[in-house]
């Protein structure tokens, strides 16, 4: 598939980005033990309806071994395809694959940027200490398979 410029893709208009949900889990610390705090982004191709295009995007924080808190804020995001492109047979999933990390950012503008807000937030209310996360694209970090 040959990578279409995010630039050209989709035009110059309002974008639509609602949040979906966002879940605080608060995890048993145990004491004596170090926890490594991770985040992981995924983004995942909704749906096309005509000229608009879906996409929710999924930030997870956790910490390595599990415990302290779980977070998970989602948001959808609609945006519309440049003339050009509406009609076309392009495979967002296949798309999707082919983004570093400087495209994820374009594409998703200031989703990551809420994001961060909304955790901070959320772990200030918890502890009085905000956990301020990266407001931008931060990758993916599949979690171990769990143990036999």
């Amino acid at each position: 598939m040959e990578k279409i410029e995010l630039t050209k893709l989709f035009k110059e208009a309002p974008v639509q980005v609602t949040m979906r949900r966002a879940t605080f889990d608060r995890l048993q610390i145990r004491p004596q033990i170090n926890y490594r705090g991770r985040t992981q982004d995924e983004v995942f191709f909704q749906k096309q309806d005509g000229a608009n295009v879906e996409y929710e995007i999924v930030r997870r924080m956790d910490f390595e071994p599990e415990g302290v808190f779980e977070i998970t804020a989602v948001y959808t995001v609609r945006r519309t395809l440049n003339d050009e492109f509406v009609g076309q047979d392009i495979d967002f999933r296949e798309l999707l694959r082919t983004f570093t990390a400087a495209d994820f950012n374009m594409l998703c503008g200031n989703v990551f940027s809420s994001m961060s807000l909304v955790i901070a937030q959320l772990t200030q209310a918890s502890n009085g200490i905000p956990m301020i996360s990266p407001p931008v694209y931060c990758g993916i970090a599949a979690k171990p398979a769990e143990a036999k």
